[in-house]
């Protein structure tokens, strides 16, 4: 665990460094208002690290730990579909990578081995595949929803990845899986950091797409891991935002555009920068340590339930909190004391309007 924990951060600082040092001079570029190609955008750079640190944490770490082997040859297939989604994506359009994308994500979840103790609900082994397929492609394709600013995505994103971190710190998941996580992470925070006073270049839907599915891919690897809800856990800051959304679209007829039809949009628009990643942020402590537990659930499935209620509360409370100026103790007594008076006086209005009817 020492020597895991040694290659975690430097995989972390690896990601970081190369990163800034990557994008940097191309966020620059956009400054002086030149065009960026295919090849130059940020989530090229993040993908081409997220690569470099998932082959070396193969080799680095121990990979014993995993219940199904893991080979090198399943690795190399899972890292080369991001790079058919985007080309599918500049190739051919949209609506191409859209299809790309589902089918990338059936052929990495069918290639996973599956017991019959890790399906749940009894049913058929390749009908719970189909619906993680299912599952984890709504949560790329719709993974854009996130994208308010480069800010937000960047501290879901992390708040997911550092959740599977520190997951196999405790033991509960494969230590490759926190290995593959770090460069990721280093590579999103110095993206953030670049952007962080001024955003020089955002990522676009594609990126998005092609971030989550860098996600899914770790997440993947847990499939039959005894962890796997703990990662369907971390998740649920997309989940709840994606229901609030859906929600406004279609019966509240707020936007047709479903990220303006968010709860973090609407709050972005009143709230400091600060204040509004210091939400995301709570939400996704709160991922974690509901994902911690699901460690000693009896099921996959049950606490990943109450989470996405407990999520999809605080979603739309927290940030309405928010909104409110902090009172002092003086203005929250003196409310108090004004209620009091207030219902006193509807008491005796009333009091007084039913004597009249009385004696009348």
């Amino acid at each position: 665990m020492g020597m895991a924990f040694v290659y975690y951060i430097a995989l972390l600082l690896f990601g970081f460094i190369a990163m800034y040092c990557l994008f940097n001079p191309q966020a620059k570029r956009f400054d002086e208002g030149k065009k960026f190609t295919f090849l130059m955008q940020p989530i090229v750079y993040i993908y081409f690290l997220f690569v470099l640190g998932a082959l070396g944490a193969y080799f680095l770490a121990d990979n014993s730990d995993f219940i199904a082997p893991l080979n090198l040859e399943k690795i190399i297939i899972y890292l080369l579909c991001p790079a058919v989604i985007y080309s599918f994506a500049y190739m051919l359009g949209q609506n191409a990578m859209r299809i790309a994308l589902v089918l990338c994500v059936a052929a990495c979840i069918f290639l996973q081995p599956m017991e019959d103790k890790f399906v749940p609900f009894g049913i058929n082994e390749y009908v719970f595949k189909c619906l993680t397929v299912i599952f984890f492609s709504i949560f790329c394709l719709f993974y854009r929803i996130l994208n308010i600013l480069p800010h937000t995505i960047v501290i879901a994103s992390v708040s997911m990845l550092f959740g599977v971190s520190l997951l196999s710190s405790i033991g509960g998941a494969p230590v490759y899986l926190a290995l593959s996580s770090a460069v990721l992470i280093g590579s999103l925070i110095a993206y953030l950091g670049v952007n962080l006073h001024k955003i020089k270049i955002e990522l676009d839907d594609v990126a998005c797409t092609l971030l989550a599915f860098m996600m899914f891919l770790i997440f993947s690897l847990d499939i039959q891991e005894l962890s796997f809800g703990s990662c369907i856990i971390f998740t649920m800051i997309f989940w709840a935002e994606l229901a609030v959304a859906a929600y406004n679209k279609f019966l509240v007829h707020k936007s047709p555009v479903l990220i303006e039809n968010t709860h973090f949009f609407a709050v972005a628009q009143k709230l400091t920068l600060a204040s509004l990643m210091s939400n995301i942020f709570k939400i996704g402590i709160i991922c974690m340590f509901f994902g911690w537990f699901q460690l000693f659930s009896l099921n996959q499935y049950s606490l990943p339930i109450v989470t996405f209620f407990v999520v999809l509360w605080l979603d739309t409370s927290m940030g309405t909190n928010l909104l409110q100026a902090p009172k002092t103790l003086k203005q929250i007594n003196s409310e108090f004391v004004n209620d009091i008076k207030q219902n006193l006086k509807e008491t005796k209005e009333t009091i007084t309007q039913f004597s009249k009817k009385k004696d009348s």
